[in-house]
């Protein structure tokens, strides 16, 4: 499995012109993964523990980088008043982070992280 990750990490390399991707290593992968349980579970390190398997919790700050969760700027943001509007937010990875009833109109507020650069390392 190593050889065929290498062979396939020269050829994306050489056909993105791109030598920082031969930087990537397995390792990196789960650095990325941690990064992302921790983001995902706003910093809570006892979940990404035990998501990782991890028996001790500073083998799992090892693999976790320094995170500015939760700014406003990392996400996209969307409000729905209908029930098809609800189901397309749900259908599109927001999920639901406030309501408000103004009025008549009942208005639920979505969420959900831009596609890149969510994470402040």
């Amino acid at each position: 499995m190593q050889a065929t990750y290498l062979r396939l990490r020269k050829r994306v390399a050489h056909n993105l012109q791109n030598p920082r991707i031969l930087s990537i290593s397995f390792v990196s992968f789960r650095h990325w993964a941690g990064t992302q349980l921790a983001w995902l579970f706003n910093g809570n390190m006892l979940i990404v523990k035990e998501k990782l398997g991890h028996k001790n919790i500073n083998s799992t700050m090892k693999y976790v980088r320094r995170l500015k969760l939760h700014l406003p700027e990392d996400f996209d943001v969307a409000t729905a008043t209908t029930d098809e509007e609800i189901k397309n937010m749900g259908m599109s990875g927001y999920q639901k982070y406030d309501e408000r009833i103004v009025g008549a109109t009942h208005i639920s507020y979505y969420r959900r992280p831009k596609r890149s650069g969510s994470i402040k390392t």
